[in-house]
């Protein structure tokens, strides 16, 4: 049931995004209206990490991936993509982001606190 409702999510935010890109021209479009790509986008990518986890837990013994670390290389990919739109990627940008989300995930994987099951 858990993987039936995200492909329905991954399905609804692919189709906004695509209808989001064709029906809009970002020549006419307020500045402010030009963040909303990036975010579908990031639902989208998202969405996908979610299915690919899903099926990993589904068809697999082993434990799925964790979804931080699903946040952090969406994040990160969205980042790029927005500096790259803006003409301000270099290779010191892709190293910086990659680093921050290798340190970030590691922060994460030993603070993690866990809750005992009932």
């Amino acid at each position: 049931m858990n993987l039936k409702r995200h492909a329905t999510y991954m399905v609804l935010s692919w189709s906004l995004l695509g209808a989001f890109l064709l029906l809009s021209n970002p020549n006419e479009l307020p500045v402010v209206v030009l963040i909303v790509p990036f975010l579908l986008l990031f639902v989208a990518l998202y969405s996908v990490w979610n299915i690919v986890r899903e099926l990993g837990a589904h068809y697999s013994m082993q434990s799925k991936p964790r979804r931080h670390l699903g946040l952090a290389v969406c994040i990160s990919a969205v980042l790029l993509l927005v500096l790259q739109s803006l003409g301000q990627l270099t290779l010191r940008d892709v190293v910086t982001v990659a680093a921050i989300v290798i340190v970030g995930f590691l922060y994460l994987g030993r603070t993690s606190i866990q809750l005992p099951h009932r």
